[in-house]
């Protein structure tokens, strides 16, 4: 897994990195092989943040574990990234999927 992070934001996938707060090395989430890919996939920096920040939900949607003295507890951390998710749909401008439905009505049913 490769890690970069220089702190100037001059690419993409430093700002990335940035808004997501993946800047640490030793606790990062992403490679920057799978950033460049959200990039790529997403085609925007704001996409691959949101797509960033999902995928680390996911991970920390796992169930908590308690052990003798261990215990994980990873509730709190996804309730944070849920919370950013929303902020860095809105810092983007970009809206969460949703769907909707037109019920019709005809009068010969």
């Amino acid at each position: 897994m490769t890690f970069t992070y220089t702190g100037d934001l001059a690419t993409d996938l430093d700002t990335v990195r940035f808004w997501i707060g993946d800047t640490d090395e030793a606790g990062a989430w992403l490679s920057d092989e799978t950033i460049t890919a959200l990039l790529a996939a997403q085609g925007s920096v704001g996409g691959a943040v949101i797509a960033g920040i999902q995928y680390i939900i996911r991970k920390l949607s796992t169930p908590n574990f308690r052990a003798d003295w261990l215990q994980v507890d990873n509730a709190t951390a996804r309730a944070g990234y849920e919370k950013m998710l929303t902020e860095m749909r809105r810092e983007f401008g970009l809206a969460a999927v949703t769907a909707s439905a037109v019920h019709t009505y005809r009068f010969d049913t």
